[in-house]
């Protein structure tokens, strides 16, 4: 297991071409909910690649009222009551049974219906829906446990035990919030102890949607191998989302959706391990001065001036399974420190675009979460000294 991406809307194109030509440092894939029946391609060629491929149901937006919740399995126009949902087996087995049926039948791992547990009740209820789906279907049952960032360490690891005696042997787990670029180092601490607790019990971990927080805690051993979108979801914030699921369409005079912008173009730069709007990244590509510290050389960017930014979902794709990649080659006990030099690396550059190279209006990168990564890959090494 390494680095697994979870496909948006637009994303199977890109992504079908890329494992096509090679899948070096991947492990997976997961669809997209609304749009599945239109990745079937990029599904058959991952399979077909050795990959797994999953399908995310994202359920555990269901408890909440929403305009963007059509398509999602289980919708049904109502929010759930997760108190009646744990007391209603036939009511969990309609739910388990929409997820199923919206599964296709490429997946080599069904993920089950999932909420966020945010204490007994809501954990126990995931438990219960990840045991009642296993018995309904023959493939591979991989849950999702998505938590909070402090949940109780005493709690997990009563939770690891209880997934291993259900005959559990992989999960993926999601701390909300978590991923983003100001985490500090006793939240960290506190989901790569959880992990462990995991993997002590004898499953093997994904850290979804994490970004660096999931890279330096696969170099570290915390986890098998960590997930992302193609530009984005790089990070769980589970209030965030549910704040903007509530947020109504704009409408025009007649009553008709206006059109977005457009979907967010997240172009990823390496050296400074950050994904930036396509408006800041082109700036910055195009000034001369720095453009040298942030290029890239693979694949199709080594013979363009601009290769992150003219196909940035390519660039994204070779980029990330790159350092996934390296550090799937490199033994253990070393991973630690390319892991050291690559934020250390990033943590310089970000300083070095902050003083001399923003632009008037924008916020300077922030370097806390690369720091307290840094710190903490430094406190265990010194642990084990």
């Amino acid at each position: 297991m390494a680095l697994e991406f979870q496909l948006d809307h637009q994303d199977h194109k890109k992504v079908e071409d890329f494992i096509a030509r090679s899948a070096a440092g991947v492990s997976a894939i997961s669809l997209h909910p609304k749009v599945a029946a239109a990745q079937h391609g990029v599904a058959e060629t991952a399979r077909d690649a050795g990959l797994e491929v999953l399908y995310d149901p994202r359920t555990e937006r269901l408890e909440h009222e929403g305009f963007t919740l059509q398509g999602i399995p289980g919708y049904t126009g109502t929010p759930y009551n997760l108190d009646a949902l744990a007391a209603n087996v036939d009511q969990r087995q309609q739910l388990i049974d929409a997820v199923l049926g919206a599964t296709p039948d490429v997946v080599t791992i069904v993920t089950p219906p999932h909420f966020l547990a945010r204490d007994a009740r809501t954990s126990h209820l995931d438990l219960a829906l990840a045991e009642a789906t296993r018995l309904s279907t023959d493939k591979r049952v991989r849950p999702v446990l998505m938590m909070k960032a402090r949940f109780p360490v005493a709690d997990a690891a009563e939770l690891a035990r209880e997934y291993a005696a259900a005959g559990f042997d992989e999960i993926e787990l999601r701390f909300t919030p978590l991923g983003g670029e100001d985490d500090g180092i006793p939240k960290i601490r506190a989901a790569f102890t959880i992990a462990d607790l995991f993997r002590s019990a004898g499953l093997k971990v994904v850290l979804g949607r994490s970004g660096n927080v999931g890279q330096t805690a696969y170099a570290l051993g915390h986890v098998d191998g960590y997930s992302m979108g193609i530009g984005q979801m790089e990070h769980v914030n589970h209030s965030a989302d549910i704040t903007r699921q509530k947020q109504p369409p704009k409408l025009d005079e007649e009553g008709n959706k206006v059109k977005s912008g457009g979907a967010w173009q997240g172009v990823y730069i390496p050296n400074l391990a950050t994904t930036l709007s396509m408006k800041r990244a082109r700036t910055l590509l195009g000034h001369t001065d720095v453009r040298t510290k942030l290029l890239c050389r693979i694949d199709h960017c080594a013979n363009s001036l601009l290769g992150p930014v003219t196909d940035y979902r390519s660039h994204y794709l070779h980029s990330r399974a790159a350092e996934a990649e390296r550090l799937a080659a490199t033994p253990p006990a070393w991973r630690g420190k390319i892991e050291t030099d690559r934020l250390q690396r990033a943590l310089e550059l970000r300083e070095l675009v902050n003083t001399k190279y923003r632009a008037a209006g924008e916020p300077e990168l922030k370097v806390r979460t690369l720091q307290s990564l840094v710190d903490g890959i430094e406190e265990e090494r010194a642990a084990v000294a």
